[in-house]
């Protein structure tokens, strides 16, 4: 099993964007594994890549990513910087394509066999809490308890220039069933946070 639960554990730091989550998390499960046994920008389709494949013995295990900001300042005492988050918003985005994330896992996985992940760490509250207004994204919600599976549409008549680009009006189509159950992201003492300091992350185990 890769254990991407303990990895998130051990990383403990506030990135600067995606992609340096995307290293840092690669770089434990390389240091967990053996640097050689993991590849970043992994493809294992033809126009298909995820962000992480980890080699398990015969198959390669397939990781997805998504990092969401809330706007906050951060001070980090071990590197000696400070930097700002920003306020991503875009939530319905978002969801859409933490959804897209979860079935192109599930292709791999059909695919190739054994299971993957698919993470989402975030200081945006508004994805663990349901804020009890509806919205567009309301079938395809991540909030705490939440069940994710078959057919996730749109709900209601979408009028955003955004929703009608073809590639993302239908529904996703998920294989599986999920249960959205969040965890709390501890990171370094030596690290304050401004506003919005609370990190959580969801992680589906996929097959």
């Amino acid at each position: 099993m890769v254990d991407v639960d303990w990895a998130l554990k051990q990383i403990s730091s506030i990135y600067h964007s995606e992609r340096h989550f995307q290293l840092s998390l690669g770089a434990e499960l390389g240091r967990m594994y053996e640097e050689k046994r993991v590849r970043m920008e992994w493809e294992p389709l033809p126009r298909t890549k995820v962000d992480i494949g980890v080699r398990r013995d015969d198959v390669t295990i397939p990781i997805e990513l998504k990092y969401k900001t809330e706007s906050a300042t951060v001070e980090d005492e071990g590197f000696g910087e400070t930097f700002e988050l920003s306020r991503q918003g875009a939530r319905d985005q978002a969801h859409y394509r933490f959804l897209q994330d979860i079935y192109r896992v599930e292709e791999i996985v059909a695919e190739q066999g054994r299971y993957g992940y698919a993470i989402l760490l975030t200081n945006d509250a508004n994805y663990w809490s349901h804020s009890g207004y509806t919205a567009l994204h309301d079938e395809m919600r991540v909030h705490e308890g939440a069940e994710l599976g078959g057919s996730m549409h749109w709900s209601g008549k979408t009028n955003s220039d955004w929703i009608e680009r073809k590639k993302w009006r239908d529904p996703i189509e998920l294989e599986g069933q999920y249960t959205a159950e969040w965890s709390d992201y501890e990171y370094r003492d030596n690290i304050s946070v401004t506003g919005n300091s609370d990190f959580r992350y969801l992680v589906f185990r996929i097959g």
